[in-house]
């Protein structure tokens, strides 16, 4: 849980570095708030409110992950304009750290 949190306390510092884990935790709980939400989302479909927590929730991790993806790939030592990639951004995202 602190990785995730770490990310939102350094959302605007796009020139750090981030370990695999840091990235691949936040990735992760992100994905599972998702499908919380979605979850949520469905079995209350007939709330006008909850159709916005997921945009809402869009919103506010947008910042965050892609500058944990920039520093991820900072200390993998790729170009961080890659990870505005879709799909390749995970493969790099993945690589180990170049020393």
């Amino acid at each position: 849980m602190k990785y995730y949190l770490l990310a939102f306390k350094r959302a605007f510092d796009f020139k750090g570095k981030s370990s695999q884990k840091e990235f691949w935790v936040f990735f992760l709980l992100d994905c599972l708030i998702y499908i919380l939400i979605g979850f949520f989302e469905g079995a209350t479909s007939y709330i006008d409110l909850s159709n916005n927590i997921m945009i809402i929730y869009s919103i506010l991790t947008f910042i965050p992950f892609i500058s944990l993806g920039f520093r991820r790939l900072n200390d993998a030592g790729y170009n961080k304009l890659l990870f505005l990639i879709p799909i390749a951004n995970l493969f790099f995202a993945s690589m180990e750290t170049k020393d």
